[in-house]
């Protein structure tokens, strides 16, 4: 059966997540329920490279799927985009490189970007699509500091939602970067792997950085100390999260 790579963009608020839950509508279940559509009624897996909490968007997932038969791509993502909902499109669709190729499993880093609107007004254009911190109380200087110290191989499990730790919660990040333009504030991380609410606890947790409860080294002992759930910041909200790309090498695109 021919296998297939897409990368796939969704507007958060009206999933409930990436991954498959009974009675919830979710993009792995709009995806695969559309895809068995085409497959003749026959049902289609498909495995995505990461996980998105519910309201968490997404501009490039990628998830891989088998077809029993053999499609021109363009007509495909045509077929499967004219079967989703608007919320949600394949933005490219290629074979894959290998029929053992797979979304997760040959992923080399994913990359998120938080965005932070820090004004007391707000354009509604953008309302959903960023996290809204209306205080002007914040000195984001002082979080950009903090964030390099995320960089490198750390045990993130205090930056894991409660009861949700993984057994190994060692995780690589190969870059992080804030920077601020004018009101908005963009957190860009780069790593390995991301645990369960895990760019949603930094964020909190640079939060209280940025207004002056925690020094910037603070960061850095959450991660040399077996640090627990409660002593890092708060959960943000999903609006204003993005996953936004994630990475392979060579790239699946590049072979076509």
């Amino acid at each position: 059966m021919p296998r297939y790579v897409a990368e796939v963009s969704y507007e958060g608020a009206y999933f409930s997540g990436w991954q498959l839950q009974r009675g919830l509508v979710t993009v792995q279940g709009v995806f695969e329920d559309a895809l068995t559509l085409l497959n003749g009624g026959e049902h289609v897996s498909v495995a995505g490279a990461g996980r998105t909490d519910a309201g968490v968007h997404a501009r490039g997932q990628v998830c891989t799927f088998d077809l029993k038969k053999d499609w021109n791509p363009r007509r495909l993502i045509l077929a499967l985009n004219a079967n989703l909902p608007a919320e949600t499109n394949a933005v490219r669709l290629v074979k894959a490189p290998c029929e053992d190729f797979h979304a997760r499993f040959d992923a080399i880093s994913r990359e998120y970007i938080y965005f932070i609107w820090n004004a007391s007004t707000i354009y509604p254009a953008i309302r959903s699509k960023v996290c809204w911190l209306r205080a002007n109380a914040y000195d984001w200087e002082r979080a950009r500091r903090a964030c390099l110290f995320l960089e490198g191989e750390h045990d993130f499990g205090a930056f894991c939602r409660s009861g949700n730790e993984p057994e190994d919660s060692v995780r690589t990040i190969y870059r992080s970067c804030l920077r601020k333009k004018g009101s908005l504030i963009m957190l860009r991380v780069t790593g390995s792997g991301f645990l369960t609410n895990m760019m949603r606890i930094i964020m909190g947790s640079l939060e209280c950085v940025a207004r002056g409860k925690k020094e910037p080294e603070w960061i850095k002992s959450l991660l040399e100390k077996k640090s627990k759930r409660p002593d890092c910041g708060r959960t943000f909200p999903p609006e204003g999260l993005f996953l936004w790309k994630i990475n392979y090498s060579p790239p699946p695109w590049n072979s076509h």
